[in-house]
């Protein structure tokens, strides 16, 4: 499932960011798994700075493929599609906000030190370099096209004086505020990185509800663990009234939604989901279905006002908060093989 930002609320603009050698830690280098084997892209907090690590669990192999002078609050991946670059991006808004009320696993506010920052890696040599962010708007997504270029979406706020005149002039062209009244008008830029420098490539009127939908490079962005991390799910109706009858005490007052069935590969999950749209937002309050039963999972501690996200690989199924991909579980089959209270986001590392 592609993301498709959900209607946002923008932090002030530009709140939200060395080259390093990678070091190993831990029993061994993370070698090539087996085809049924899940390896996980995750950020790992080290000291006062933040390490890039390729993970797998069976066997506690772990690879750091860069440490980044930055805490890991807020982090968030990119790969190219050959697997020899990534970028890391740090920002004040990825976290995990809960439906309602308060999240099962608050974070600490950032503190007035904490700034966005930006990180490209080279994967095969650990080498990684900060830059620096495009100049007009607020980097809302980022990642690799085919080509294996770097590029940069944002948002930018009008001016008054620019909402009042209804438009906009870039390098003689003028952009046009028509937007039907969908929420308030922004730009959008997509950028690259190339030869030291973002190059604006374009700039298209949008709204806080179209996003950078609008950028047709958007398209283009490739492994990316805000995409991967994104809740939202198509919703398939329950259709066993027994299956229902075993959810319905478990059904909650808040937030307002219903059960859904979420099958993912050879996973099927009862879900509780929160109306979007045409889909739904995963929920913390899930059972796994296996021969009409509703089984809980061991050692799943999430709530209904906690937004999830499932990926699998074979029989393993990875759970964990959505946008921020902290506090995963690892399951094979109904059995927990591994947890974390302090990685973020976690992801399968592609095949």
């Amino acid at each position: 499932m592609g993301q498709c930002p959900r209607p946002m609320k923008l932090l002030p603009l530009l709140l939200v960011p060395l080259a390093v050698l990678a070091q190993e830690r831990g029993p061994a280098r993370a070698s090539a798994p087996s085809a049924s084997e899940p390896l996980l892209s995750l950020l790992e907090p080290s000291g006062e700075g933040c390490e890039w690590v390729r993970f797998q669990p069976l066997t506690q192999a772990r690879q750091v493929l860069a440490r980044l002078a930055a805490g890991c609050q807020g982090g968030a991946t990119a790969l190219s599609h050959d697997g020899q670059r990534g970028a890391v991006r740090f920002w004040r808004g990825g976290v995990s906000a809960p439906v309602v009320g308060r999240p099962t696993f608050p974070e600490p506010f950032p503190s007035p030190a904490f700034r966005d920052r930006l990180f490209l890696v080279e994967v095969g040599t650990g080498t990684a370099q900060e830059l620096a962010l495009p100049g007009a708007g607020e980097l809302i997504e980022f990642g690799f096209d085919a080509t294996g270029r770097l590029l940069g979406l944002t948002l930018q706020r009008l001016t008054p004086e620019q909402e009042r005149a209804g438009g906009v002039e870039f390098d003689g062209t003028r952009i046009s505020f028509d937007v039907d009244g969908r929420g308030r008008p922004l730009l959008a830029h997509a950028f690259v990185w190339r030869d030291g420098v973002w190059s604006r490539q374009d700039v298209k009127a949008t709204t806080e509800v179209t996003g950078t939908r609008v950028l047709a490079l958007r398209a283009t962005l490739g492994e990316r663990s805000s995409r991967t991390l994104d809740p939202r799910f198509e919703p398939q109706e329950i259709e066993s009234d027994a299956l229902l009858d075993q959810l319905h005490p478990l059904t909650p007052e808040q937030p307002d939604g219903e059960w859904s069935l979420l099958v993912n590969g050879g996973t099927t999950l009862a879900i509780w989901g929160v109306p979007y749209g045409e889909e739904a937002l995963a929920t913390g309050l899930l059972r796994k279905v296996e021969r009409g039963k509703a089984l809980a999972l061991p050692g799943f501690d999430y709530r209904a006002n906690d937004l999830t996200r499932l990926q699998t690989r074979g029989a393993f199924l990875l759970l964990s908060l959505a946008d921020s991909g902290g506090h995963p579980r690892l399951y094979r089959g109904r059995k927990l093989i591994w947890r974390s209270e302090s990685a973020r986001a976690v992801t399968l590392w592609p095949r």
